[in-house]
């Protein structure tokens, strides 16, 4: 998922629907690893459900993984549909 920072306005950039204040899980891919973040303050389009987060909050999420210690660690399956076609 792109970084989206919330627009100026409570109405959604991408279809012009309310937005509300939500607590989101966000996954964050750097290279070969996955972060996973819960409780991630953000807007959602009442809508669409397209999800903004402030810059700030994905500053602190930048910070966490730099510098930052887990609450816990899960081991996340992966599938290659590589030959499917």
């Amino acid at each position: 998922m792109p970084k989206k920072s919330r627009p100026k306005r409570a109405l959604c950039a991408v279809c012009g629907g309310a937005l509300h204040a939500a607590a989101v899980t966000h996954q964050e891919l750097r290279g070969a690893k996955l972060y996973l973040f819960q409780n991630v303050p953000a807007q959602v389009c009442s809508a669409c459900e397209e999800i903004w987060i402030e810059e700030t909050v994905f500053e602190e999420i930048d910070r966490l993984i730099a510098k930052g210690q887990p609450v816990r660690r899960v081991v996340t399956p992966v599938f290659d549909l590589a030959w499917v076609g």
